[in-house]
């Protein structure tokens, strides 16, 4: 029943097994592994080490465990429990590639790629080996042979949907949009979907012609840099006569009403309970559109605050000392665990402070904040930072962005909002960066006013801040 997608039934059946044979490791372990495919993967856990404790060298278990661990985000155990998997069965290549993946996660892309080769040379055919070796390829800069190891995993899983959206990103970021974007589409069913499909009571559009649809709810995903990057579509296709109704996170709604995106953004419930029209993802509007390097269509700053922020924010730091430079150097917690090595340490921007005589502001909020408590350049801010620390609306970051002379920003929302108001913005980028920045150029079609800073090497963001500190001092 498991193997049929029979997973609620599979799991009682498997209860009932324990019930009858309280001692049953094998069980134990079966109901584990359907635990996790129900995403329940805290009582999972809880039965993958009850298999365990009733057999200790149970090979399968360890290995399980490690998975489970590895989805609950506690790396170090999960690590543990599949090394444990492997030297009770030196070759068992799904334990080798598992600990490839959770090797990966920890940051260590060189062992990673060691363990996960090993499985493959182990077993030959292991589809999904070959997707997370084109992903480590990916994250280590070796593009062309990621793409192949990539495309290698489909030929052997005809439909595998984590290979296909990992493709896409692959294509992406060496700038063929129009595959890209065709295979990116595949992240709506892969195994963890960047939107839960099940929610929304109406259709989604699935045909190439918008035309053919009354109303079209365009629906937000992923974060709120996704949001803020690609809202600059819903007045273009509102003006050429599409009905569009826009979902986006609420701490986004008056930036996009002042801003004259939407006058009346939906939350996720109301969208969920809307019941005309068809829907759309935000992120699929570009594949739609046919957006490519060459044709953007919307390159203009489309995001505004009000005047009266506006105001209110150059009274406020006119007492400051110029130039100001804001910056940001965080992600979100929950990114970082996807996205490792696109944050910054605060301290590393003491370089520009050594050799430029500036003002900074600080947009952090939330995760890495606390960066700036203890940070030993403190007095270096603009002295109304406690001011800014507490005002988290997008709508009055905005008119701060505006009164800023320049804006340094890790890849974080910051980079999107300061972009789209077409704020003179330098973004520091990590080695392989996400797909829209591409890995060549200092400069990008999405954000005319943006420059780019890439990382020549990985985690070497001195060397990117050198360059910034000496590009600072020709621009100040």
């Amino acid at each position: 029943m498991k193997d049929l997608g029979i997973l609620k039934e599979a799991e009682l059946s498997t209860r009932k097994s324990i019930q009858i044979q309280p001692n049953f490791s094998d069980a134990y372990n079966h109901l584990a592994i359907i635990l996790k495919c129900l995403s329940n993967s805290q009582e999972a856990e809880i039965f993958a080490r009850k298999a365990i404790s009733l057999k200790p060298d149970f090979v399968e278990a360890h290995s399980n465990l490690g998975t489970i661990l590895k989805d609950l985000g506690n790396l170090i155990e999960a690590e543990e429990s599949t090394r444990k998997a492997i030297s009770l069965k030196p070759d068992l290549a799904e334990a080798h590639a598992n600990l490839g993946t959770i090797l990966k996660d920890l940051g260590n892309l060189i062992e990673a790629e060691i363990c996960i080769r090993h499985a493959i040379k182990l077993k030959p055919d292991f589809a999904e080996a070959y997707n997370n070796l084109g992903d480590v390829l990916k994250n280590l800069g070796n593009l062309n042979e990621a793409e192949i190891c990539t495309r290698k995993a489909i030929k052997l899983k005809p439909g595998f949907a984590d290979a296909l959206f990992n493709l896409s990103l692959i294509e992406l970021v060496k700038g063929d949009y129009q595959s890209g974007l065709e295979n990116y589409e595949f992240r709506l069913i892969k195994s963890k979907p960047t939107i839960s499909l099940k929610n929304i009571a109406i259709k989604r559009i699935a045909s190439n012609n918008l035309d053919e649809v009354d109303k079209i709810l365009v629906f937000c995903e992923q974060g709120l840099g996704d949001t803020l990057q690609f809202m600059r579509y819903i007045p273009f296709l509102r003006n050429q006569g599409f009905n569009i109704y826009f979902c986006a996170q609420d701490k986004l709604h008056t930036l996009i009403q002042s801003s004259n995106i939407d006058s009346n953004p939906l939350t996720k419930e109301q969208a969920i309970c809307f019941s005309e029209g068809n829907w759309i993802p935000l992120l699929s509007l570009p594949r739609f559109l046919k957006i490519n390097i060459k044709n953007p269509i919307i390159s203009k700053p489309y995001i505004n605050s009000t005047e009266k922020l506006n105001e209110k924010w150059r009274q406020i730091l006119s007492k400051e000392k110029r130039p100001i430079v804001g910056i940001n150097w965080q992600g979100s917690k929950k990114m970082e665990k996807t996205y490792q090595g696109r944050s910054i340490p605060l301290e590393k921007f003491s370089i520009i402070l050594d050799h430029n005589d500036i003002t900074m502001l600080s947009l952090q909020k939330g995760f890495g904040y606390e960066q700036l408590e203890n940070c030993p350049f403190i007095k270096k801010f603009v002295e109304c930072q406690s001011q800014i620390d507490v005002t988290w609306d997008f709508h009055e970051t905005a008119a701060i962005i505006d009164n800023c002379d320049l804006i340094i920003t890790s890849d974080t929302a910051i980079a999107h909002l300061a972009g789209g108001m077409g704020k003179l913005t330098w973004t520091l980028l990590k080695h392989v960066p996400d797909w829209r920045w591409g890995v060549e150029g200092r400069s990008t079609f999405w954000y005319p006013s943006m420059r780019l800073f890439r990382q020549k090497e990985r985690k070497n963001w001195q060397e990117v801040m050198d360059r910034v500190s000496n590009a600072l001092k020709t621009y100040m």
